[in-house]
Formats: structure tokens, sequence, C-alpha cells
């Protein structure tokens, strides 16, 4: 019986696993990880991700929320300003940012 839960524990981690690669599989996506990454301590707003990608705003809030989904990235509101920036507290997470950063 050990066996077969560890098997579906495994097999959650790696479905888990295809959905935030599923998530990151965008050229725009990556762009936006990239950028997120050299700017993990404070943040970025989708404003400021926009204009340093030269795309539109709500083709960057729409990656932005995909990736959030997918537990990527999470929004830190402050005040009236709200930051995205990555979320690292989950292992695998961590693990496939080491890529980018």
């Amino acid at each position: 019986m050990a066996k077969n839960t560890n098997r579906e524990q495994e097999k959650n981690e790696m479905q888990n696993m295809a959905e935030i690669l599923k998530a990151m599989a965008h050229a725009d996506r990556l762009a936006i990880l990239k950028l997120l990454c050299k700017n993990q301590v404070e943040g970025l707003t989708v404003k400021t991700i926009y204009e340093k990608l030269q795309l539109e705003q709500p083709v960057v809030s729409r990656h932005l929320n995909i990736l959030k989904s997918a537990g990527v990235v999470r929004r830190l509101q402050e005040g009236q300003k709200t930051n995205y920036c990555l979320c690292t507290d989950k292992k695998n997470i961590e693990s496939l940012l080491k890529c980018f950063c």
C-alpha cells in the first residue's frame, strides 16, 4: 500500500511539474520570467514589464495571470501599487527558475 501512495505522490508531482512547464512554455512568458529574475527583490509592475519588453499591457497581464495560476509568480499589493515577483517558495519552481536566474 505504501508503494501505491509513493507512486501516486510522484505522479501528482510530475503532473504539477508538467502544468508549470506548460505555463512557462511561451516566448513572452519566458521573457517575463527572465526580467523578474533580474528584479527578484522588489518585483516589477505590469507597466514596467510591458515597457521593458515592448509588449501590450493586456498581453502582459494575461501572461502574468497564467504564470500566477501555475504558481510561478505571485502578486504583491503595496497600497495602490501591484508588483509581480517570482514565487520561489516551491522547491520545483525554484529548481526550474535556476535556469533563468
